[in-house]
This record gives C-alpha cells, structure tokens and sequence, in this order.
C-alpha cells in the first residue's frame, strides 16, 4: 500500500508504541491514520499468536478495532498490552 502524505500518511503521522505480552515488551512502529485493527494484527505476528480471544488494551480499556490510532487515543509511547479479553472470574 502506497502512503500519501496529502491524506495524513506520511512520516509525520508515524511513531513507536510498545506492545507487551507475557511480561514481554517489543517495539512496534504505527501510523496514527491507521485502523487500530492493522495494529492488532501486526502485534499478533510479532508474538506468532493464531488469534483466539486476545485483545489490545490501552491501560485497562479494551481498544475498539474499528477505528484509527488516532481516534483510539493511541499516542507515541503508548503501552499497549496484548492480553485476553476475559479473564476467568468465580461462580
């Protein structure tokens, strides 16, 4: 995919956030303009997970996957965790 810098893709829009997963962090370079469901799938290869009930958290929100980066409140720094969605609780 081509970006265009008259549509907000540019190098302008890019930074680095970290995404962790069992008490692993890896960098992972994202673009504010981007779908926050290119970047969930892109955290699932760096971590070579299938799928399955993982989500992305922002702190402790569940990142909706149909927005962007930027709309997410997505920022350069964040920490974003890779985690399931629920965890199991009691009866």
């Amino acid at each position: 995919m081509t970006e265009h810098p008259e549509k907000g893709g540019g190098q302008d829009n890019k930074f680095e956030v970290t995404i962790s997963y069992g008490g692993i962090n890896k960098p992972l370079e994202i673009n504010r303009n981007q779908q926050v469901q290119a970047v969930f799938a892109r955290a699932m290869e760096l971590f070579h997970q299938p799928g399955g009930e993982l989500a992305l958290f922002n702190g402790a929100n569940e990142v909706p996957l149909h927005q962007s980066v930027g709309d997410a409140g997505i920022v350069a720094g964040s920490l974003l965790l890779l985690r399931p969605r629920n965890v199991g609780g009691g009866r």
